[in-house]
């Protein structure tokens, strides 16, 4: 049995958990943060086959769009049911994390005088393959440790705080070894695929 005891703990290294591991490092500077995975954070979630475009940019420095124009989208598309303000707040941030992960090295397409190549009003171009390994190697770079190839089967909860969880378990998929992960915070990215999201 692994025992592993963390300030954060990120169950899920698709994009959501590479993602939180970075906000962690941002916002807890000296924060033990380790990341736990079944597969290898490399290619695993959602998008880790690769995309052709980002669903959403705002184009906001070109006066492309802006976060109403997104919010009366949602709201149509949706049928009224949505939290415009949430919507609101995602749309007026979209834009810097994209010009992040071009920072970081995502190719994005661009036309003849700069601006990002457009699929339709809210989708940009971009080299997908190489989305998810650069979304990754930010995770590496944030996390103390990262555990690839554990599944985590149970959530541990806290003893004297009712309803909060203190940690998981899981097994090593190729060796078997179990291990303990107890933290602080506990934050859970498995997407869809995993029986721990419900």
């Amino acid at each position: 049995t692994v025992f592993v005891d963390s300030d954060v703990l990120i169950l899920g290294g698709g994009f959501g958990g590479c993602g939180a591991a970075y906000e962690s490092r941002y916002w807890g500077r000296n924060a033990r943060i380790v990341l736990v995975e079944k597969a290898n954070i490399e290619r695993s979630g959602a998008v880790a086959h690769g995309l052709s475009a980002i669903n959403c940019y705002m184009g906001m420095r070109w006066n492309e769009n802006q976060p109403e124009d997104h919010v009366r989208y949602a709201r149509a598309d949706l049928l009224g049911l949505t939290r415009e303000d949430l919507g609101y707040d995602i749309a007026r941030h979209v834009d810097a994390t994209v010009h992040k992960f071009e920072e970081w090295g995502l190719p994005i397409f661009k036309d003849k005088d700069g601006k990002y190549l457009r699929e339709g009003k809210w989708q940009i171009m971009i080299h997908g393959e190489s989305y998810k390994p650069i979304v990754a190697e930010a995770a590496r770079k944030s996390a103390d440790k990262i555990y690839n190839r554990i599944m985590v089967t149970h959530l541990l909860m806290d003893e004297s705080k009712e309803n909060r969880v203190a940690g998981a378990v899981g097994f090593n998929v190729r060796t078997g070894d179990y291990h303990v992960f107890k933290s602080k915070a506990v934050i859970v990215a498995a997407g869809g695929a995993s029986n721990i999201y419900k």
